[in-house]
C-alpha cells in the first residue's frame, strides 16, 4: 500500500513539475458581436525572430456563443503566456490588454467593455499576471517582481523579457542588473537563448546605426518621376483656346 502511495504522490509532484493538467477558459465578451464565430487561440511565447516557432504556435478555435466562450485542453508542458484573436473580424484581443496564462486549473477571462482591458482570474499565475502586468498595480517594479517569480516557467516570460532585453536602450537603463538577474533564475537552455537575443540585439543595433547615412543618402538621392504634359494634350489644347 505504501508503495503505491508513493507512486501517487511521485506521479502528482512530476505532473505539477511539468505544468501538466487540465486545463478551462471560460470568457465573456461585451456584446454579441463575435456569436457564432470563432477564436483563435495561439502560444505568444516565441521571440520575434523565431520563425520557425512562431509556425506551430497555433492550439485551437474557439466558438462564440450568446457572447461567451469555453474551451477545455490538457498542458503538456510548462504554463505559457497566450492570446486571444477573432477569426472573422480580424479583431485582436491582444490589442486590448489581454495576454493571460494557460496553466492548470479554470482561467476566467472577462471584457467589459471593447476599449478596456481585460481581466483575468481564476488560476494562481494569472492571478499575479492581472495585478502586476496588466492591472492597476502596474509598474516597471512590479512587472520584473513578477518576472522573477516565474522566471522558473520560461514561456511565460521569455516574450515579455525579450523586449527588456534590446541592445538599443541596454547601456542606458538602469533595470538592466535585474534583467541578468531574471535570466540567472531561469533554466540554462532557455537563459542562452535570451543570452543570443540580447547579443542579436546589440549587433542589430549597431549594424543600422552604421548603416543610416549609407541608407539616408540612397534614399534622399533616389530617382523621380517628373510628369510633363504633351503640347497637343487636352488640357494645354483647352488652355490655349
Amino acid at each position: 500500500m505504501k508503495k503505491y502511495l508513493f507512486i501517487f504522490i511521485f506521479v502528482s509532484i512530476a505532473q505539477l513539475f511539468y505544468g501538466q493538467g487540465k486545463y478551462t477558459i471560460q470568457g465573456e465578451l461585451p456584446d454579441h458581436s463575435l456569436d457564432d464565430s470563432y477564436l483563435r487561440l495561439t502560444n505568444s511565447s516565441a521571440l520575434s525572430q523565431e520563425k520557425e516557432r512562431i509556425k506551430h504556435l497555433f492550439i485551437d478555435s474557439i466558438l462564440v456563443v450568446d457572447g461567451k466562450f469555453h474551451y477545455e485542453g490538457v498542458l503538456s508542458q510548462k504554463p505559457f503566456l497566450a492570446y486571444l484573436s477573432s477569426a472573422r473580424t480580424g479583431r485582436n484581443m491582444l490589442d486590448l490588454g489581454l495576454y493571460f496564462i494557460v496553466e492548470p486549473g479554470n482561467i476566467h477571462i472577462r471584457i467589459a467593455n471593447w476599449a478596456d482591458e481585460g481581466v483575468v482570474s481564476g488560476t494562481p499565475i494569472n492571478e499575479d499576471y492581472s495585478t502586476y502586468m496588466i492591472g492597476t498595480k502596474r509598474s516597471m517594479e512590479n512587472q520584473l517582481l513578477f518576472l522573477e517569480k516565474y522566471a522558473q516557467y520560461p514561456d511565460v516570460v521569455r516574450f515579455h523579457l525579450s523586449f527588456l532585453l534590446n541592445g538599443r536602450r541596454m547601456s542606458r537603463d538602469p533595470n538592466f542588473p535585474k534583467y541578468l538577474q531574471i535570466l540567472d533564475r531561469m533554466p540554462k537552455a532557455d537563459r542562452d537563448i535570451l543570452l543570443a537575443w540580447l547579443d542579436y540585439t546589440i549587433k542589430k543595433y549597431e549594424y543600422e546605426k552604421k548603416t543610416k547615412p549609407l541608407l539616408d543618402s540612397i534614399r534622399n538621392n533616389a530617382p523621380r518621376f517628373i510628369e510633363t504634359i504633351p503640347s497637343n494634350s487636352p488640357s494645354t489644347t483647352m488652355k490655349n483656346k
